[in-house]
């Protein structure tokens, strides 16, 4: 089988050789595509195991509470391995503002209290 030649110029000639020079450019763009689609797949696998697990532990942690409400000690439940996971812990809110060493942490009105003396 003979291969067709290519055209030597022309629409067709610059439409050829645009294919042949995008090409690896397009494998790139199909590779990265691959790519972020299993990222993507794999974040919302991670998410929902992530969802779950908080799930299981606020039931171990309800469960636990029940024990304890029932009248088992912590101590007990504690020496039988039946320990609860941890809360999750809260972020405390950040305050609106703080000073800066060396900055005035006194209030205006402070500051233009006369002196007695």
């Amino acid at each position: 089988m003979n291969k067709p030649t290519p055209p030597r110029s022309g629409k067709a000639a610059a439409a050829a050789a645009a294919k042949t020079l995008l090409a690896g450019r397009i494998a790139l763009v199909n590779t990265l595509g691959d790519a972020l689609d299993v990222h993507r797949k794999q974040d919302a696998a991670a998410t929902q195991a992530r969802d779950a697990e908080h799930q299981a532990a606020e039931t171990a942690r309800t469960a636990h509470a029940a024990a304890l409400a029932g009248g088992w000690t912590a101590q007990q439940l504690s020496d039988a391995g039946l320990r609860p996971p941890k809360a999750p812990r809260t972020r405390q809110p950040r305050p609106e503002h703080t000073p800066a060493r060396g900055e005035n942490n006194h209030s205006p009105a402070e500051s233009a209290a006369p002196t007695v003396g």
